[in-house]
């Protein structure tokens, strides 16, 4: 049972059990804080509020201590500093990793993780998160388990989101708006490269992240736009979905619909086919919103509102605004089509019709990553790989091989699902770092490479066996597959020693011969069945109905 601190001792015990302090800082903290306390205080909020200011602790852990916790603030690792985050299912958390790099984490506890279903989408969330890599998306650095809890670990932002922006502002300039759905539709071509479909673009899942840490966002110039919310956001860490519909909703395909204010009139009617033009259909409703200070079909009945998407055409530009660029209203009319045919096809598309209302900014910045931290990550994705790799990779040898690579192609890299690592053209392994702190715990060597095969034979290169899970359709992030590759089998070379195969048609005399011989065979058969009957039926002087049989 957890018994609050009464006194500053017990307090100092606490801290000392939790392991976010030594022994010895807690008594060089203590000694200082009895020499700067004013009139002899002893209350334990005072030493709270002294080790807070003195920043030993944060809120959250010391608030968390006094009320007796003395266990939870490491996973794997991870010192747990702030809770950022709480819903029924699961918690995120601001954590820092021993190599000075602060992260969030994404916590599914073990009482969740019991149920199959909810475990399954986590995981395979989790593995497609882990495969992004691009500026104006929200990184997933690792995804682990420790000692029941599963957890993401994924890139920290501060900032506030275009939701918050708008609510202060209203209204955007038109270039700063275009700028920000150009960097929106990067996100989203990387999202579409990877064949995966985001589904609830608002500007709600947009983070604008300042140049400087805790700058305020007087103007978006200097921003970057973040898309979050990939997959695991809304029912597993939103407080405000009950826990009832968290578990319905992810045992059901199609489920989640989306936000109606930026709803494609397809996904309306059915979630399962959506693909990418439906996620630009809410680009062009979340400009619409920026430029106009509206949505553009502001209802508050949910069915008038999906009606409206599919049936009537936004107000004109015009109408809000003093001044539209010339051309600016056929793109957003094309944003905005009926249609998914008749919009750009693709988010590369849009943002390149975009891009030429946009008159500045600063551009997107990547992930911030410690050094140490991202070697460590390259070292945690060369240990020992799952089973189920070993399998795949049985799977397939047993076909013919691929064409070899050049020489010069970097390794693939695995994560923590055993999952190849997105290696982008032109890029090259990070280079070591000449001084690296000690870890706290021995890393373990990367896996020595397998020797060389001999080349195969010449023949048409077949795509290698993807690795099981990668494709599988989730609730709110869904990939799409890929045509398989059917690969062209060359027939061995025949052995010369052998007869050579005679053909089919037209038969010979042995032919002839074993047809005849197999006709009379079959005759005298059915004639020796036919008289065993006649000789059965004699000897029984009954019928089946008991009358006397004929004879």
């Amino acid at each position: 049972m957890v018994t609050p601190a009464a006194n500053v001792p017990e307090y100092c015990s606490l801290i000392i059990k939790s392991k976010l302090l030594t022994s010895d800082e807690v008594e060089s903290l203590y000694k200082l804080w009895k020499e700067e306390r004013p009139g002899g205080d002893e209350r334990v909020d005072s030493f709270r509020r002294f080790l807070i200011a003195k920043r030993a602790l944060t809120e959250y852990q010391a608030a968390l201590v006094q009320r007796g916790r003395a266990e939870g603030f490491f996973l794997d690792g991870y010192k747990i500093l702030d809770q950022i985050g709480k819903g029924q299912m699961g918690g995120v958390y601001k954590a820092v990793h021993r190599f000075g790099q602060i992260v969030a984490l994404k916590i599914l506890p073990a009482s969740k993780a019991k149920n199959p279903h909810i475990l399954g989408r986590f995981q395979r969330e989790a593995r497609l998160l882990t495969q992004l890599d691009h500026p104006n998306v929200v990184r997933a650095f690792q995804v682990g388990e420790s000692n029941g809890v599963h957890f993401i670990v994924m890139e920290y932002l501060e900032g506030e989101t275009l939701n918050d922006i708008l609510a202060r502002r209203q209204r955007l300039p038109v270039a700063e708006a275009a700028r920000l759905m150009t960097q929106a539709l990067d996100g989203l071509q990387h999202l579409h490269e990877k064949r995966m479909v985001h589904r609830d673009v608002k500007p709600a899942n947009m983070m604008l992240v300042p140049v400087a840490e805790g700058a305020a966002l007087e103007t978006t110039w200097d921003a970057t736009l973040k898309i979050l919310d990939i997959g695991l956001g809304r029912e597993l860490f939103d407080e405000n979905v009950p826990e009832a519909d968290i578990e319905t909703q992810l045992t059901q395909e199609g489920s989640v619909l989306g936000t109606p204010d930026y709803l494609a009139p397809e996904q309306a009617k059915d979630a399962r086919a959506a693909d990418i033009r439906s996620d630009i259909y809410s680009i062009g409703c979340v400009l619409f919103h920026c430029l106009t200070g509206q949505p553009p079909f502001p209802d508050t009945n949910l069915m008038t509102q999906m009606l409206k998407h599919a049936t009537e055409t936004p107000a004109p530009l015009r109408l809000f605004l003093k001044e539209v660029p010339p051309g600016f209203q056929v793109v957003m009319d094309r944003f905005l089509a009926k249609r998914p045919e008749d919009r750009f096809q693709t988010p590369a598309d849009a943002a390149a019709a975009l891009r030429p209302f946009v008159t500045g900014g600063s551009p997107a910045m990547a992930a911030k990553m410690v050094p140490a931290y991202r070697d460590w990550l390259e070292s945690e994705s060369q240990l020992e790989r799952p089973q189920e790799l070993d399998d795949a990779k049985a799977v397939a040898a047993a076909k013919p091989a691929p064409v070899p690579k050049p020489a010069t192609a970097p390794a693939p890299a695995w994560n923590s699902f055993g999952k190849p690592a997105p290696v982008r053209p032109g890029t090259a392994p990070a280079p070591a770092l000449k001084s690296v702190p000690p870890p706290t715990k021995p890393v373990v060597a990367p896996r020595p490479a397998p020797p060389p095969q001999p080349a195969p034979p010449p023949g048409p290169p077949v795509e290698p066996a993807a690795a099981p899970g990668l494709h599988e359709i989730d609730v709110e992030l869904i990939t799409v597959p890929e045509p398989l590759a059917v690969p062209t089998l060359t027939p061995p070379p025949r052995d010369p020693s052998l007869p050579a195969h005679r053909p089919v048609w037209p038969p010979d005399r042995r032919d002839w011969l074993m047809l005849a011989t197999g006709a009379a065979s079959v005759l005298a058969a059915t004639g020796l069945g036919y008289a065993l009957a006649k000789l059965l039926r004699r000897k029984d002087p009954l019928d089946e109905e008991g009358h006397p049989a004929d004879q």
